[in-house]
């Protein structure tokens, strides 16, 4: 459980650097307490932990990358409800790379951990 732990805040390293000049004042919504912990109730095997990072990842910088084409847009209504949208399709995307690795077993704790991440953000 604690090699989830190292492998998210390494992975939080690498992705909070360019998050915090942007929200100082924040903690990511990964790196939050309940988040955390959730995550490491579902139990990964050392097989999924690189698999979950990476599927982690990809919703971490698509989000971003989201973000930042919403911005240079001038003008823009609804930024709010375009994002969550985005937000949305993000995370179906990460549920079906989480679903191609995840037993059974493991797939109440993964939505629990969906959740606590969603509400995080």
């Amino acid at each position: 459980m604690k090699q989830v732990l190292v492998i998210v805040l390494l992975l939080c390293a690498a992705v909070w650097t360019p998050m915090h000049a942007v929200a100082a004042e924040r903690t990511p919504a990964f790196l939050q307490p309940e988040v955390l912990k959730a995550a490491l109730q579902i139990n990964l095997t050392e097989e999924q932990k690189p698999q979950f990072q990476q599927a982690l990842t990809d919703f971490v910088n698509g989000r971003m990358e989201a973000f930042a084409k919403l911005m240079k847009k001038n003008n823009q209504t609804n930024i709010s409800r375009k994002m969550k949208s985005r937000t949305n399709g993000l995370l179906k995307d990460m549920d079906k790379a989480m679903a191609s690795f995840l037993t059974e077993e493991q797939m109440p704790a993964y939505e629990n951990y969906r959740e606590k991440l969603k509400d995080a953000l």
